[in-house]
């Protein structure tokens, strides 16, 4: 019985570790990978098929078959973690649900063959746990083999869309302890007792099996939105945290650059009006006391919108840039802002000149202008910015993905902005024409 070549589940094992490796496959895309990652994959996909070919069959009953589904399932684990330097909660998660899409690929294939051996006159589809489908003629069989190889095609597939872009290595990570043991047995008795007790029970009907095979993949969907929601939670859960943080240093930031700046304004002015006290002094070099004196009018603000914050953020932006013919031409009406604390003013404006300038710097001279518009349309208030920019801009949702190559510690501008704007009751949008990047927001114009 422990080797009995003859018993289709002995051979299933292996047909099982084939199915669950590729499954994983399916949700391990965006892991990092081990070095010499080909050969870890070969020797463990390997190991993993010797392991189930040895894995004895002592009993046929429901008990010892989930024991050495588990086995194999836990065995693949372990491959994983071989082949992906993730933590064990990563290979954990994305194992479950390989395991999850494997099942609902059976169970699909399963009842469609059955199906399909019923409309064609055959007694007993392919089932992998019995010798239905084994003695069957060619036409029969190849009938099977498709809409075997077709389910699951289907089914990995469709989980590779739908769920897999939500995976990265970071945010399971942050899941709790006793949340995520909880989620992993729901899936686990999901995927293979519940289903392993109906497929043993020799008094269940006909109707019982296909309800139960519903029911069975019912809650498998279930089991995969409750594990991808809590991931999505977790995630949205993460971003906000990390804008809030954001957030709060550019409030600390904002008193920092305005007591700066006061203070270089101070000093320049001061400078200025000893620099006119040396003029009238015997022995002066006039040219030379100009020079200085135009070089400390630019430390002096000449930007004026109405808003002290706002001038604040042209003024600094001039001093760190002007030097690099970034031209930010403003005509704004900073009166308009005064429902804003200067804090979130600092935060949207700064960000958003950030990135303009980010934008155009790798430009030519003559486009490294930027556009900045505060006024009163109708009755809201509008903010318009707009800059050059090369290549091609890749948006999520609304809003454009960060160009920068990390983008899990990178693309917070946007979402800080937004979160700024909304704040406020406003709308934020941003538009693309031809070569020019056009940030749109519009606050109510009864704002207080």
């Amino acid at each position: 019985m422990m080797f009995d070549f003859s018993s289709s589940l002995f051979w299933y094992k292996l047909v099982f570790s084939a199915e669950i490796m590729l499954a994983e496959l399916v949700f391990v895309l965006h892991l990092r990978r081990m070095p010499r990652f080909a050969l870890r994959t070969s020797c463990s996909a390997a190991g993993l098929l010797l392991f189930a070919f040895l894995f004895p069959i002592v009993d046929y009953g429901a008990a010892w078959t989930c024991f050495m589904f588990f086995m194999i399932f836990a065995v693949s684990l372990c491959g994983l973690k071989i082949c992906f330097n993730e933590s064990w909660r990563n290979i954990i998660f994305c194992g479950l649900a390989a395991y999850t899409v494997q099942h609902i690929a059976f169970v699909f294939s399963d009842a469609f063959n059955e199906l399909a051996s019923l409309a064609m006159g055959v007694d007993g589809g392919l089932n992998v746990y019995g010798q239905g489908g084994l003695g069957q003629s060619g036409a029969a069989l190849a009938v099977m083999i498709i809409i075997y190889l077709v389910t699951y095609f289907v089914t990995y597939m469709t989980a590779r869309y739908v769920y897999t872009d939500s995976i990265y290595s970071d945010d399971v990570r942050k899941f709790g302890r006793k949340k995520f043991i909880v989620l992993a047995g729901i899936i686990l008795i999901a995927d293979n007792i519940l289903n392993a007790v109906t497929m043993y029970n020799p008094d269940i009907d006909d109707v019982s099996l296909w309800v139960e095979r519903c029911y069975n993949v019912f809650t498998c969907f279930l089991a995969l939105q409750l594990q991808f929601s809590q991931l999505t939670e977790q995630n949205m859960q993460s971003r906000f945290d990390t804008v809030q943080r954001i957030l709060q240093e550019e409030r600390k930031q904002y008193f920092i650059v305005k007591n700066n700046l006061e203070a270089l304004n101070i000093k320049a002015h001061d400078l200025k009006h000893r620099l006119i006290e040396l003029a009238y002094s015997p022995g002066r070099d006039a040219a030379g006391l100009d020079d200085i004196s135009q070089t400390l009018s630019v430390y002096e603000s000449v930007v004026k919108t109405g808003n002290e914050t706002l001038d604040l953020i042209l003024t600094n932006k001039n001093l760190m840039y002007g030097d690099r013919h970034v031209q930010v031409a403003c005509i704004a009406d900073g009166t308009l802002l005064g429902f804003m604390k200067p804090a979130d003013i600092y935060s949207l404006f700064g960000n958003a000149l950030d990135n303009a300038i980010e934008a155009v710097l790798p430009l030519s001279q003559d486009r490294r202008t930027i556009s900045l518009f505060v006024k009163r349309a109708h009755n809201m208030i509008s903010i318009h910015i707009e800059n050059y920019f090369s290549g091609e801009r890749v948006f999520s949702g609304d809003l454009p993905v960060t160009t920068k190559a990390n983008k899990e510690y990178h693309g917070y501008g946007m979402l800080s902005m937004k979160t700024v704007v909304e704040k406020y009751g406003g709308t934020m949008a941003v538009e693309i024409r031809g070569n020019v990047f056009c940030l749109n927001i519009l606050f109510p114009g009864n704002i207080e």
